[in-house]
C-alpha cells in the first residue's frame, strides 16, 4: 500500500485531514444542538472545546509524525498506527461524555432571574420526582425553558433551604418545575427596562441594539432577565408583555 511508503508528514497530514473532518462534526454538535448560542460560553464550553480538540486534532496527527517510519515492516507500523487510532476514538468518546454530561439541561427561572442548570447538576433520583412527565428525562436537543418556585409545604422549603448550603438550590429540583409558557407574565413582571442594560453595559450597546432590531419589537415593549451560570452571567431579553423569551444576550446582567 502507497501509504506504508509515504512521506511522514504526508502521513501526519492526512491524520490531520481526518481529525479536523471529526473536530468540525463535533463542534457543530455542539453549538447546533447542545451548547446553543450564547450557553456556550456561560457554561464554559471554550475549556471543553479546546480540551477536546487539542487530544483530537492535535495530538493524534503529532504522534503519527513522531512514529511513522517507512523503515518499520508493515505490520509493525499498522500496529502503531491502530494503536494511536484506538487511544484517538477512546479520548474522543469520553471527551463527548463530559461535553454531554456538561451540556445545558434546563433554563429556570425563579422569583426575579433565570438559572442555567447543567445535566450534571441533575440526579436521577430528583429527575424522577419531576411532577410533569416532560421533565422526568434530560432534554438532548437543547435546554428546556422552566418555571419554578419555592414550595409552600414548611418541610419541602426546609429541605431545599439546607440543600442550599451544600450547593443545590431550588433550580436542582425537578420535583417543582413547571411549564415556563403558563407562567411566563412572572418573568415579564420581573423584566427590566432595556435602558438599565445599556447603563451597565455602555460598550455593548451596539450588541444590544442587534439583539433588540431581531427581535421585531419596540425596545419599549422588550425587557431583560438575568441568567446566573457557572462560568458567564448573561442577559435574556423578554417581551414585558407575556415573558415570551426571544434571545440571550453575553452581557453583564449586574449591577458590580
Amino acid at each position: 500500500m502507497k501509504f506504508f511508503t509515504m512521506p511522514r508528514w504526508k502521513a501526519s497530514l492526512i491524520h490531520l485531514t481526518i481529525s479536523a473532518v471529526i473536530g468540525t462534526a463535533v463542534l457543530a454538535l455542539m453549538l447546533l444542538l447542545w451548547y446553543p448560542y450564547p450557553l456556550f460560553e456561560a457554561v464554559g464550553g471554550s475549556q471543553l472545546l479546546l480540551i477536546l480538540l487539542g487530544v483530537d486534532v492535535v495530538l493524534g496527527p503529532f504522534v503519527t509524525l513522531l512514529i511513522f517510519n517507512t523503515k518499520k515492516s508493515r505490520k509493525a507500523l499498522g500496529f502503531d498506527l491502530a494503536v494511536i487510532a484506538l487511544l484517538q476514538i477512546s479520548a474522543l468518546v469520553y471527551g463527548m461524555s463530559v461535553v454531554f454530561n456538561a451540556r445545558p439541561a434546563f433554563v429556570v427561572f425563579s422569583k426575579d432571574s433565570f438559572d442555567l442548570v447543567t445535566a450534571n447538576m441533575l440526579i436521577d433520583e430528583d429527575i424522577a420526582k419531576a411532577s410533569y412527565s416532560e421533565f422526568r428525562s434530560l432534554p438532548l436537543t437543547g435546554p428546556v425553558y422552566v418555571y419554578t418556585e419555592m414550595p409552600i409545604d414548611n418541610k419541602e422549603r426546609s429541605e431545599i433551604i439546607f440543600s442550599a448550603f451544600s450547593g443545590k438550590d431550588l433550580p436542582q429540583f425537578p420535583k417543582y418545575y413547571r411549564p415556563y409558557a403558563e407562567h411566563s407574565m412572572a418573568a415579564a413582571h420581573a423584566a427590566k427596562p432595556i435602558a438599565e442594560l445599556r447603563k451597565l453595559n455602555p460598550v455593548h450597546n451596539a450588541e444590544i441594539d442587534v439583539a433588540v432590531d431581531r427581535s421585531g419589537r419596540r425596545e419599549s415593549e422588550l425587557g431583560f432577565v438575568p441568567l446566573r451560570a457557572k462560568y458567564q452571567d448573561q442577559a435574556v431579553l423578554v417581551e414585558k408583555r407575556d415573558g415570551q423569551v426571544l434571545s440571550i444576550m453575553p452581557i453583564n446582567p449586574w449591577q458590580d
